[in-house]
């Protein structure tokens, strides 16, 4: 029971993962079927405040087109090196992230670390009068 509560807890992350822990379940898709529900409900938001306190390599959030993605588990394994992210590490990553032209597969790869959306008043891309970028916005 207890470790069912903490699994909960931890997919709604209220309770962090640590390293080994991150990393184990990003190679056993069990964060997909979490993800893939959280998609179809409103995402949580996170301030570009709380993202800017996850600039390491061991705690790494970007903001990419006013969502925010927790990296860490990722840096190693980018095709560009853990530097290239590491450089927008806290902070929005979007005009970079457009600019590098980037696969659908990694937009879509996307969504295994999509934690949250910024609050309406700190969005630019997804708002309802916006239409900078309509093509190439991860979903």
């Amino acid at each position: 029971m207890t470790t069912s509560i903490t699994t909960l807890l931890q997919a709604l992350r209220i309770v962090p993962l640590s390293q080994a822990e991150k990393k184990a379940q990003h190679k056993s898709g069990a964060h997909k079927k979490v993800l893939t529900d959280r998609l179809c409900e409103a995402l949580p938001e996170i301030s570009l405040d709380a993202v800017a306190h996850h600039d390491d390599y061991s705690d790494c959030w970007v903001v990419i087109y006013d969502r925010v993605y927790d990296v860490t588990t990722f840096l190693q394994d980018h095709p560009g090196g853990a530097d290239v992210i590491m450089d927008y590490a806290g902070r929005d990553a979007t005009l970079a992230f457009h600019g590098t032209g980037h696969s659908r597969d990694a937009i879509e790869q996307m969504r295994d670390y999509l934690i949250g959306e910024l609050p309406q008043n700190e969005r630019i891309f997804r708002t309802a009068n916006s239409q900078v970028l309509k093509s190439g916005i991860p979903e």
